[in-house]
């Protein structure tokens, strides 16, 4: 089975990139189920069920979120609206958040995927709690226990150090755990110790002539002065799709990171 995953989709530029490439990224690298980071996909904060649709359609599987989860309100009613979707917020966020902080698919060849999402708690201003806890407490079992032939973990955080420990601590645990949130690929893709594929972050999909994303001019204005009245909106250039692909067969897990379109191209489908 081979596995893609996806960073942070930022803005218009970000999800036109995944209309335009998924498709072709897919068919390259023969990927069997998609999982792609959507909290920042609808003008930088947070995500609209329409948006979600498109990327269904477009071909992803599983949309995960982050601290941005409900910066568009209408998400929850949709949600709620929708109950069999495919969205997939951090499993820590407080109790009675709503949504699912996992899912186990049933995938048509007859294996069983579970997708699940933490947040770190370093320098973070959500009420969490630790992700420690809730993977043991809410997600093991369900590896153990439901037949789970592959296992995804994605921490959404900003410390390095966070994102290795949960990895390390889990290795062995899940076909793979992947970083995401700081919108920079790490140069780290591995396969740890006992076997789970690693990368510290993902990076994002986006325009990298930006800061994070972001358009330059505002960013630096907001970091020169301390003045936060100027709004960030995401850079409009063409967007990089950074990711990973997993590759899993017999008990054996491969990661590759790649960097597809815009700046930071590597020219993987040629």
């Amino acid at each position: 089975m081979n596995f893609l995953l996806i960073g942070d989709v930022v803005g218009r530029s970000g999800r036109n990139a995944i209309q335009k490439y998924l498709p072709e990224i897919q068919k390259k690298f023969q990927i069997d189920f998609t999982i792609l980071n959507g909290e920042n996909s609808a003008a930088g904060y947070g995500i609209t069920g329409k948006i979600y649709e498109d990327f269904i359609n477009w071909g992803a599987d599983a949309i995960t979120l982050g601290n941005h989860a409900w910066k568009k309100d209408e998400i929850i009613p949709y949600m709620e609206n929708n109950p069999d979707h495919n969205i997939i917020r951090p499993l820590n966020f407080s109790e009675g958040s709503p949504g699912q902080g996992y899912k186990i698919f049933n995938h048509p060849k007859g294996f069983k995927i579970l997708v699940c999402q933490v947040h770190g708690q370093t320098f973070i201003d959500l009420p969490l709690t630790n992700p420690f806890e809730s993977i043991d407490t809410k997600i093991l079992s369900l590896i153990n226990d439901h037949g789970i032939d592959y296992s995804f973990l994605e921490v959404h955080a900003e410390v390095t150090s966070e994102k290795n420990g949960i990895a390390q601590g889990y290795d062995g645990k899940f076909t793979a755990i992947y970083g995401t949130h700081v919108h920079i690929p790490t140069m780290d893709a591995r396969v740890l110790d006992k076997g789970t594929c690693f990368q510290t972050d993902i990076g994002m999909t986006g325009d990298y002539n930006s800061v994070i994303g972001m358009k330059k001019e505002n960013a630096i204005k907001r970091m020169r002065s301390g003045d936060h009245s100027h709004r960030l909106e995401p850079a409009d250039g063409e967007a990089t799709i950074s990711g990973a692909v997993i590759k899993s067969e017999g008990g054996i897990n491969s990661i590759q990171s790649i960097q597809i379109g815009g700046v930071l191209d590597r020219n993987l489908l040629s």
